[in-house]
């Protein structure tokens, strides 16, 4: 698998071998320069428990496009894959700004559950969505934008659990079995299979509406 440089900083090969908790290669912050808001894309991680196999083919596709990226979760510091792969965060949730963005990605993971109805999550992923900023999410995370109401009267693909499904019909979307689905400025897929196809349609997206 293709990983990105700069952002993957540790992965754990022998987990039955490590007795103390990785540690993580810090990164500088990477402010977001005067001019550049058209280029860059915010990707939002789980704290705990992101997918790793959503997450690193996505940005290595954001990436190859010529895109900037900042990767934000609600603490600064490390968020931690299902994998056990780490990645420093460059930003919390809470301090970026919309207007510094043309896009913004939620990745999935069963650590995304837990941010579902969170009201931070919801009031961002509406704002971008408001300003008709690119909002994208992949895997299960297409929930929080079911119920943050990005998602009513737009066709949506969620990781195919009846729950979630039905979560996004609640929310009004129209589901799709399909994996990936691109509905005007939203993009949701369903696997982590459709992550590097996820990536080229957010990147597209985003070039497209410069």
């Amino acid at each position: 698998m293709h990983r990105a440089p700069g952002y993957i900083i540790f992965v754990l090969v022998l987990a039955g071998t490590a007795l103390a908790p990785p540690v993580p290669i810090p990164l500088s912050q990477q402010p977001v320069p005067t001019g550049t808001s058209a280029r860059t894309v915010l990707i939002f991680l789980p704290q705990q428990l992101f997918s790793g196999e959503e997450f690193e083919p996505a940005l290595a596709q954001l990436t190859r496009a010529g895109l900037q990226t900042r990767i934000a979760a609600m603490n600064t510091g490390i968020a931690s894959s299902l994998d056990q792969v780490l990645v420093n965060t460059d930003i919390t949730l809470r301090d970026a700004g919309v207007s510094d963005y043309a896009g913004l990605v939620l990745v999935g993971g069963s650590g995304a559950a837990l941010y579902w109805d969170d009201s931070l999550v919801q009031a961002k992923c509406r704002e971008f969505a408001d300003n008709g900023k690119v909002v994208a999410a992949i895997g299960i995370a297409p929930v929080t934008l079911a119920r943050a109401g990005v998602l009513k009267g737009h066709t949506a693909a969620v990781f195919h659990d009846r729950d979630a499904i039905n979560w996004l019909k609640q929310g009004g979307a129209r589901f799709s079995f399909k994996n990936l689905v691109i509905d005007r400025n939203i993009i949701t897929a369903a696997t982590d299979d459709q992550a590097r196809a996820f990536g080229k349609a957010v990147a597209s997206a985003v070039l497209e509406t410069r």
